[in-house]
């Protein structure tokens, strides 16, 4: 049996030390590259086609300027180490993540790309982003720590300077980011490699963001300072604001299809899918669930499915979602558990256990959007996709 220590433990279950760095592979989500057949545990069906799908379409619009893709979150939701080696099959060569531990794994995982940490880092994260050549967003004097690092292993750290033009969560305030780009182009051990902006996705004040973010870089130009790549536009700017794409963009949710963005036809890459576990017929008056949430008006059809909240399907959704049996839609009743959810099929003939069941996606011509469920839920497209279980299989099809 593997024997776990108390630090490696805590740092599993999300309670380790601050600053503790956990220099492990990230748990992998199972993968399974053949259809389920028998699977019947819920599952997320990845459609890597639709995948590259939606990157050429980005090409297409950002006129084949460089792509940084954003895989932060377990990839959306979509499974960090798989995506990123299909996109390196399609020529992506510059990967964003949020947190050390996802850059680690990419690089634990052969993923070859360049990898920008957009997250913080502690004192020990430093000396893995020096050692492992993996580029860090800088804003603060945590710039300090990542020179003294590289100083001592005598290499040089890579940066990018975030520069704060409105959207207020971190960065450097614009009006005040020269001063620190001098002190950083001052530091030996520190390499610039590119200088970015995130936009409110305000129509118009966006527009005000990316004429300060230039002045920023045209000043320290202006200065015979180099800023690298200047990078400003995610999903919603690829979409709807040209000017913004500069030396490169860094799509997020517009690979994934999460929602559809003008001027891109975009196609999703997740399905929720699950399968029938169970059929019964209810009498008028007999329940379903604790405390009797749901008590049956007449005759009920039933089916149980093995999905509920604890695989992070949304509990509010009960009652207005529906799901798809067979190509048709049928409604979830009751109440959603933990493990569990139910589904009335009255007027149904053949639906039996076994049957796949999409709860998002497509089936025989219909589709439930990913949408639609976070409207049920009460929720967000980002939410839902983002927080679907990473322990929940991830079936890649790439046909």
């Amino acid at each position: 049996m593997t024997r776990i220590n108390r630090r490696d433990f805590l740092a599993l279950a999300g309670t380790a030390p601050i600053g503790f760095a956990f220099r492990k592979k990230l748990p992998n989500p199972k993968t399974i590259k053949n259809y389920p057949e028998d699977l019947f545990d819920p599952w997320l069906e990845i459609k890597l086609k639709n995948l590259a799908w939606n990157v050429s379409q980005i090409r297409k619009r950002v006129e084949n300027r460089p792509i940084m893709a954003v895989i932060k979150c377990n990839a959306y939701g979509h499974g960090l180490v798989e995506v990123a080696k299909f996109l390196e099959k399609q020529n992506i060569r510059h990967f964003a993540v949020a947190k050390v531990q996802e850059a680690m794994s990419l690089q634990d995982n052969g993923i070859k790309s360049t990898i920008l940490n957009f997250g913080p880092f502690s004192r020990k994260d430093a000396e893995l982003l020096v050692r492992h050549n993996i580029s860090q967003s800088v804003f603060s004097e945590a710039v300090n720590t990542l020179a003294e690092t590289a100083r001592k292993l005598n290499k040089q750290a890579k940066v990018h300077i975030k520069v704060d033009t409105g959207l207020g969560r971190v960065g450097v305030p614009y009006y005040q980011t020269f001063p620190f780009i001098e002190k950083v182009a001052a530091m030996p051990e520190i390499k610039i490699e590119g200088i970015f902006t995130t936009f409110t996705e305000e129509k118009e004040f966006d527009k005000l963001q990316l004429k300060r973010f230039l002045e920023v870089c045209d000043t320290a130009k202006k200065k015979g300072i180099s800023t690298g790549v200047r990078h400003a536009a995610s999903s919603a700017a690829i979409s709807n604001f040209p000017p913004s794409f500069l030396d490169m963009v860094r799509p997020g949710n517009g690979l994934y299809g999460i929602e559809q963005l003008p001027n891109m036809d975009l196609k999703p890459v997740m399905s929720l899918k699950a399968r029938v576990i169970y059929v019964k017929k209810l009498r008028q008056g007999d329940s379903v669930s604790y405390h009797r949430r749901y008590i049956a008006e007449k005759e009920t059809l039933l089916a149980t499915l093995p999905i509920g909240y604890s695989d992070r399907y949304p509990p509010q959704a009960v009652n207005k979602a529906e799901v798809l049996i067979h190509g048709h839609r049928w409604p979830l009743i009751a109440y959603i558990s933990a493990n569990h959810s139910t589904v009335d099929i009255t007027g149904s003939k053949n639906i039996k256990i076994g049957d796949e069941v999409v709860l998002f996606g497509t089936q025989s011509g219909n589709e439930i959007t990913i949408g639609e469920v976070a409207e049920w839920g009460e929720s967000s497209v980002y939410k839902v996709a983002i927080g679907m279980n990473p322990l929940l299989p991830r079936v890649f099809i790439e046909k």
